[in-house]
């Protein structure tokens, strides 16, 4: 299992780093976690194409994690492919496809609606991996993903969320949790007040959830100050730079 981030920043964020869009290999799949503007700009400048990916996991319907998916649609048309969308009911991909102009592109995506809920659910089963998702605690329904691999790893998104008892139970055992960090410490009202958590507050999930590594992600303007880590390894993301879990054992 790898997981390559395309992008790592928030909505308003050193446009250099872009929104936070992930890949993640498990064997011979390649699944496209969230679709930010620029998205398809990134995938192709990390080495990879639409025909690569076999399903896409929206986590909310905002802009900075959805908007993307228009561009890749109009790719995969080109391509002959369809693109099996997995998010949140309340995407309403017509509608962006209707205000963007393009709603013939719509029969290129597959979408299949989850229910956000406290308790785990198994979105899909395939033979080399599984993927569960569980609502998180933002200021729209969000999900939150776990994608298991057949050799017992395991990578935890968080999405935009504020600190939620749903992601550490998902994330209990896992050996990656890749957890926004949308504040500083000292910012958390500010950080509360629009769904988001704090570095600390990331740190501290992935201690009581028992990871051993944290991938702090979804940065704005400020660099994150991250301290206090001891018991979880931090793993900084940089686009295009893949990180293998295999090799993290």
């Amino acid at each position: 299992m790898r997981v390559t981030p395309l992008g790592i920043g928030g909505w308003i964020s050193n446009p250099w780093i872009g929104n936070v869009s992930l890949i993640l290999e498990v064997g011979g799949s390649r699944i496209l976690i969230d679709a930010g503007e620029g998205t398809y700009r990134a995938l192709r400048t990390c080495g990879f194409n639409v025909n690569d990916i076999d399903l896409v996991l929206i986590t909310h319907r905002h802009g900075d994690h959805f908007m993307g998916l228009s561009t890749l649609a109009l790719y995969a048309r080109s391509l002959g492919k369809m693109l099996r969308v997995y998010g949140p009911r309340d995407v309403d991909i017509p509608k962006l496809f209707d205000a963007l102009g393009i709603p013939q592109y719509l029969p290129v995506i597959d979408f299949h609606p989850i229910d956000p809920s406290p308790e785990p659910l198994t979105v899909i089963i395939q033979h080399e991996y599984k993927v569960l998702a569980v609502a998180s605690d933002h200021t729209v329904p969000t999900l939150a993903y776990r994608i298991e691999d057949s050799n017992g790893n395991c990578i935890v998104y968080s999405s935009d969320t504020r600190p939620s008892e749903n992601i550490l139970n998902l994330a209990k055992g896992c050996t990656l949790l890749i957890h926004e960090t949308s504040g500083n410490p000292g910012t958390e009202d500010a950080s509360h007040q629009h769904g988001h958590s704090t570095t600390d507050e990331a740190v501290q999930i992935a201690k009581k959830a028992g990871v051993r590594y944290l991938m702090p992600i979804h940065y704005y303007v400020e660099s994150p100050i991250i301290s206090n880590t001891e018991g979880v390894k931090l793993i900084l993301p940089i686009p295009c730079t893949p990180v293998d879990l295999e090799k993290l054992k």
